[in-house]
């Protein structure tokens, strides 16, 4: 879509190691007759379309994590605060 991007590595929140195991395994809608299907380009490049038109209403301040899940309950709290203020 000529998009120029850049992709900015930001520091692990979570308390686990970044490299791990963990397979999440659900298979109860597949066994209810769910059947996957992976999001189409058109699909895709309709959202991205909306979202460039919308751009300046992008709240870039609460996108980024802003705690650390070990960090004090004062930070929740400040979150809190932040998103019932929207």
């Amino acid at each position: 879509m000529g998009f120029r991007v850049e992709i900015n590595h930001i520091e692990n929140p979570r308390l686990e190691s970044e490299e791990h195991y963990y397979n999440a395994a659900h298979s109860k809608l597949l066994d209810l007759g769910l059947k996957p299907h992976s999001l189409s380009d058109v699909l895709i490049e309709s959202m991205v379309g909306r979202i460039v038109k919308c751009k300046d209403r992008i709240k870039h301040e609460v996108i980024l994590p802003r705690i650390k899940w070990d960090a004090d309950t004062q930070e929740v709290e400040e979150l809190k605060l932040m998103w019932a203020g929207s």
